[in-house]
C-alpha cells in the first residue's frame, strides 16, 4: 500500500468520526430545544389556565363596569343594575327656542344582548392556541380590556317624546289661512318654517351614547330640516264661489250650546283636493272638558241625556250643504229614528266610534267650510270653493217616504206612582223607510233623477207607566196581570175595579210629552 493510499484511508476515517460527532451534537441540541419547549409550554399552559373556565379574567370591563373575577351570571346582574341607573340619566334636547328634558328610560334605552357581552368577557383568553391565549393574558396585564356596549333607543318611544317636547319648540311652517269677512275673503299668506328631523336626532343621541357618553346627564342639539307649508296663498285665492249651503233652526236650551260648540270646531276648515274630513274626529270628543254639556240624544230607541246631545244636527246640516256642493260622500248613516229638523234621508248621524259622517273634497281646488249660528238663530253651513260645474246646472234633493210603520204602546208598572195613574214616557216614533232623490236641472229643465241614498228608521213605542202604589194586594195583583197582557181595556178595567182614578188615560197620554222631550232629538 502506498503512502498516498494510507493517507486517504486515514482522512476518510477521521471524516466519519466527525460526522458521527456532529450527528450526536445535533440530536442533543434538538433534545434540549424540545425539553425547553416542553418546559415553556407547560409553564405557559399553567399560566393561561390560572383563571377558571366560568370566571372572567382580571382587568376586563364591559363599558364602565369592571367585571373582573365575576361569573357570567354575576356580570350580567351587575350590568342590569348599571343599565337601570343609566336609564335615569337626563338628556337635554336643545333648540334655538329653548330646551326640553327627557330621561333615557323615556327614550327606551337598551344595550346589546347582555348574554353575548358577558360571554365575550368570559371567553377572553380562553380560546385559541396556548400562545394566543398567553399573548392575550399578557395584554390584559399591561393594558386591560374594555368591551364596548352598543346602546340603542326605542324609535317609537323617542319619536313620541320628540313630538311632544321638541316639536313645540320649533317654529314650523305656517299654512296660508282664509277668513270670511263682510266684504269677501281675507287671506293670510303662508310662511316657511322648520321641522324636527326625527331620524337625524335619534342618530345624534345614539351616536353620543356610543362614543362620548360618560354615563352622566348630557345634552344634544335637536336636528331640524326645512318645512314647506302645505296650503299656500295661491291655493286659497281660488276660493271664490259658494258651492252649497244649508240651514236648520238651532232651537234653544242646553242643546243649543252643543250646536254652537260643534259648529265652531268645523268653521274655517280647509280641505285640499282629495282630502277627507271626519266630522266625528273634528267635533269630538264629546266631553265637558271639550266644551259640551248634557242634552237629549238617541239611545236604544229612547231619548236620553248625554254629553254632546244634538251634535247630529250639526253633522246633518253640514251633510246637506255638502251634497248641494256635490262633494263625495265617504261615510253617512241615518239615525235610529227620524229627527224633527230635516226630512227622512236628509240626516247624518254620529255615534261613538261606529257612526261618522265623512266626505272628500272631489274638486281640483281647495274648499272652505263656513259655519255659524246666525242672528236669526239659524245653524248654517256654507261650502266655498271654485265652482267648475257647467253654468246653468242646479241640483235639488227630494225626500220620499216609501213606507211607514206606526209605533205601538207599551205599558210598564211603576210601583212608586199612585195606583191607577198613567204617565207617558219615552219618545214615540213611527218607523219609516225612506229614500232621497237627487234631481239635476240644466237651464231650468230636469235632466236626471236618481236615488241618492236610502234610510231605514225604527219605530219606537210610546211607554206608559202605570202606577200600582197604594192599592190593595188584590187590586195590585189584578192590575199587574192586566199590564202583563198589554191590553189597554183590561188595564182600564183593573184600575176601575181597584178603585183608582187614572189621572191620565191612554188617549191623551201621548199629548203629555213636554216641549222639552219633543226638542230632545239627536
Amino acid at each position: 500500500m502506498t503512502s498516498e493510499r494510507r493517507r486517504r484511508k486515514v482522512t476518510r476515517r477521521m471524516s466519519l468520526k466527525r460526522k458521527r460527532r456532529m450527528t450526536v451534537l445535533f440530536f442533543a441540541a434538538v433534545f434540549l430545544i424540545l425539553l425547553v419547549f416542553a418546559g415553556s409550554y407547560l409553564a405557559l399552559r399553567k399560566y393561561v389556565n390560572t383563571v377558571e373556565g366560568d370566571i372572567i379574567a382580571d382587568n376586563i370591563s364591559i363599558g364602565t363596569v369592571d367585571v373582573s373575577g365575576l361569573t357570567r351570571n354575576q356580570a350580567k346582574e351587575l350590568l342590569e343594575e348599571h343599565l337601570a341607573e343609566d336609564r335615569a340619566v337626563t338628556v337635554s334636547l336643545k333648540t334655538e327656542n329653548g330646551s326640553a328634558d327627557a330621561t333615557l328610560e323615556e327614550l327606551g334605552l337598551s344595550s346589546d344582548d347582555l348574554d353575548s357581552l358577558t360571554k365575550e368577557a368570559v371567553d377572553y383568553g380562553k380560546k385559541g392556541s396556548v400562545w394566543t391565549r398567553y399573548r392575550r393574558m399578557k395584554r390584559l396585564e399591561a393594558d386591560g380590556l374594555v368591551i364596548r356596549e352598543k346602546f340603542t333607543l326605542d324609535k317609537e318611544l323617542t319619536e313620541a317624546v320628540l313630538n311632544e317636547r321638541a316639536v313645540p319648540l320649533i317654529k314650523g311652517a305656517q299654512d296660508a289661512a282664509i277668513e270670511k269677512t263682510a266684504t269677501g275673503f281675507k287671506i293670510t299668506p303662508e310662511q316657511e318654517g322648520k321641522a324636527v328631523d326625527i331620524e337625524a336626532t335619534i342618530e345624534v343621541i345614539t351616536e353620543q351614547l356610543n362614543q362620548e357618553w360618560n354615563h352622566e346627564d348630557f345634552s344634544v342639539e335637536v336636528s331640524t330640516k326645512k318645512e314647506e307649508p302645505e296650503i299656500t296663498e295661491e291655493d286659497l285665492s281660488e276660493i271664490q264661489d259658494e258651492l252649497g249651503s244649508f240651514w236648520t233652526d238651532a232651537g234653544g236650551g242646553e242643546r243649543w250650546n252643543n250646536l254652537k260648540t260643534g259648529t265652531e270646531r268645523l268653521n274655517g276648515k280647509i280641505l285640499m283636493p282629495g282630502e277627507t274630513l271626519s266630522v266625528g274626529q273634528v267635533t269630538g270628543p264629546y266631553t265637558a272638558e271639550n266644551g259640551y254639556v248634557e242634552a237629549g240624544a238617541y239611545e236604544n230607541g229612547q231619548v236620553v241625556s248625554d254629553y254632546g246631545g244634538g251634535i247630529c244636527q250639526v253633522s246633518t246640516t253640514l251633510y246637506n250643504a255638502v251634497i248641494y256642493a256635490e262633494l263625495e260622500i265617504v261615510e253617512r248613516a241615518p239615525h235610529s229614528m227620524t229627527v224633527a229638523y230635516v226630512k227622512p234621508s236628509r240626516d247624518a248621524a254620529i255615534a261613538g266610534d261606529y257612526l261618522d259622517f265623512k266626505f272628500k273634497n272631489s274638486y281640483d281646488t281647495p274648499i272652505y267650510i263656513y259655519g255659524e249660528i246666525n242672528s236669526s238663530n239659524q245653524l248654517q253651513f256654507i261650502i266655498y270653493g271654485k265652482d267648475t260645474r257647467p253654468e246653468g246646472r242646479k241640483v235639488e234633493y227630494e225626500s220620499e217616504t216609501v213606507s211607514t210603520t206606526e209605533h205601538g204602546t207599551t205599558y210598564k208598572e211603576n210601583p212608586e206612582a199612585a195606583f191607577g195613574t198613567m204617565t207617558s214616557t219615552g219618545s214615540p216614533h213611527d218607523g219609516v223607510e225612506a229614500r232621497l232623490w237627487k234631481i239635476v236641472y240644466e237651464d231650468g229643465e230636469e235632466v236626471s233623477r236618481e236615488v241618492f241614498n236610502t234610510s231605514s228608521y225604527s219605530a219606537s213605542d210610546e211607554i206608559i207607566e202605570v202606577g200600582t202604589a197604594g192599592g190593595s194586594e188584590e187590586a195590585v195583583a189584578a192590575l199587574q196581570s192586566a199590564i202583563a197582557s198589554q191590553d189597554a181595556a183590561k188595564i182600564s178595567e183593573a184600575v176601575s175595579k181597584g178603585g183608582g182614578q187614572a189621572t191620565e188615560n191612554q188617549e191623551d197620554a201621548a199629548a203629555q210629552q213636554t216641549d222639552e222631550q219633543a226638542r230632545e232629538q239627536s
